[in-house]
């Protein structure tokens, strides 16, 4: 009797899992695909994968896409400062190990964003490096943020990377490694010109190249014979001396941020249709050989402060503590940027954004001059942070209809007088974006109560002086 139970029990849970294996079939999936499935999780919800099955146990090491991000890669949240150095440790034993176990031959995108201690993690940081090189990766970005602030000068809490990195990327079997690499975005790593150059001259598939707060970049050719590269950042590298550009394909140019003003020589970009630059004593002064690419330009972003002695960011990361995204500053430069450059006619442009700080009570108004030299343009963005609470005269411009634009938005705070400008000059308006999300990410000195919390107050204070016509957009 109890040896028919027992059968009759044995029986019952091989019809059970008869029954699963029927149902999965998510499961019964060709690889690629259940590959492609996992490379949309992070990378701890795809290696806890391994515990479904015998189909899953080892199919998570065959990934092609890494990412690994510190701390979002750790199952309990980061309490107290003391604890960054057992999660640190924790995060390291974890990407050692997925590299250790992966298996295979390639690696399509390897991201990796730390927080980086110079005494403790170099040596796997320069393994790191090696087994995306080996992997033939085809897109590197890597963020290493300090974990307090550096000034400019200290270059001892950056990563560099070793001599045996050097000989690696120069050996024949690194040569041909490096040849698939179509993206690299490296910040808080200290790069020099040659290493750039050598990437760019070897790199014949290389497309989107960004290095941003590298204190070891001083000159940079970007030019090479095959070179595709369609879109270069340089952003904060405070010791940028020089930048020559010979880019046939390249379509946007990022350059933010220095301790000196940056001389670009743009010798050759007749696809150049992107353009972002910080205002600073001068664009025209900075940029002798940009100015004749203007025509040409579709879009475009200057960085600008206004009506104040500003305090520009060359340093800020995000330290997750108690859950709070913390902005931590190491480097003031101070800047006057009280009118618009001497811009030439933008004939082409269809999208004209500025950025940076501008002081409670000034308006972008007295900068119309620069927005009516663009006949064509379809959309402006305004995302000014706010600073000081002083009020100041506004000069108006001479006003000159807009026939082309269409939208209008605003980010972190409403400029009124501006927007009352174009309501009353743009002939075509149809909607003003007011963007009350973004300033969730709150830029140091700001007050966020006036400058975010308030703004869905202001946005309803707009919509009631707007005609008709023109809608108001809240996102």
């Amino acid at each position: 009797m109890a040896r028919t139970r027992s059968t009759s029990i044995r029986e019952e849970a091989q019809k059970r899992r008869r029954i699963v294996e029927e149902e999965d079939v998510i499961s019964q999936l060709p690889d690629d695909i259940l590959l492609a499935i996992l490379s949309l999780l992070s990378f701890v919800e795809a290696a806890s994968s391994c515990v479904l099955s015998k189909r899953w146990k080892s199919l998570w090491t065959h990934l092609t896409v890494l990412n690994f991000e510190f701390p979002k890669m750790l199952k309990e949240p980061i309490k107290i400062a003391e604890s960054m150095p057992v999660a640190r440790a924790k995060f390291v034993g974890w990407v050692n190990r997925a590299l250790r176990l992966h298996q295979g031959p390639v690696v399509n995108e390897f991201k990796l964003h730390f927080f980086f201690t110079r005494k403790t993690f170099c040596r796997h940081i320069d393994k790191w490096f090696n087994f995306a090189i080996r992997k033939s990766v085809q897109r590197l970005e890597v963020n290493l943020s300090p974990t307090r602030p550096v000034s400019p000068q200290s270059k001892a809490k950056y990563y560099f990377f070793p001599n045996q990195f050097f000989d690696l990327i120069k050996s024949p079997h690194g040569l041909s490694c490096i040849k698939s690499l179509t993206e690299l975005s490296l910040r808080f790593v200290d790069v020099t010109g040659e290493l750039v150059e050598h990437l760019l001259s070897n790199c014949p598939l290389l497309l989107r190249l960004s290095v941003s707060d590298s204190t070891s970049l001083v000159n940079l050719n970007v030019s090479g014979p095959s070179l595709c590269l369609k879109f270069l950042e340089i952003k904060l590298c405070v010791c940028l001396q020089s930048i020559d550009i010979y880019a046939p394909y390249l379509t946007s140019f990022i350059c933010i941020g220095g301790m000196t003003q940056v001389l670009v020589r743009l010798r050759h970009a007749p696809s150049l249709v992107c353009l972002t630059l910080e205002h600073r004593g001068g664009i025209l002064t900075a940029f002798p050989s940009i100015s004749s690419c203007f025509s040409q330009l579709e879009s475009l972003t200057l960085d600008i402060y206004v009506g104040m002695v500003s305090m520009h960011l060359s340093l800020s990361i995000d330290v997750l503590v108690s859950g709070i995204i913390m902005w931590l500053i190491a480097n003031f430069l101070f800047q006057f940027s009280s009118a618009p450059p001497p811009l030439p006619e933008l004939t082409n442009l269809k999208n004209l954004t500025f950025q940076g700080m501008i002081e409670s009570g000034y308006s972008l108004l007295g900068w119309a001059s620069l927005i009516e030299r663009c006949p064509c343009l379809h959309k402006f963005t305004s995302q000014m942070w706010s600073r000081f609470n002083l009020k100041k005269e506004v000069s108006r411009p001479a006003e000159r209809l807009h026939k082309c634009l269409k939208v209008v938005e605003f980010v972190f705070n409403i400029d009124f007088e501006l927007a009352a400008y174009f309501v009353q000059n743009a002939l075509v308006l149809e909607k003003i974006i007011v963007d009350c999300c973004s300033g969730r990410l709150v830029r140091p000195g700001c007050n966020v109560a006036e400058d975010w919390l308030e703004l869905p107050k202001h946005a309803q204070k707009l919509k009631k002086e707007l005609p008709p016509e023109v809608e108001l957009v809240i996102i």
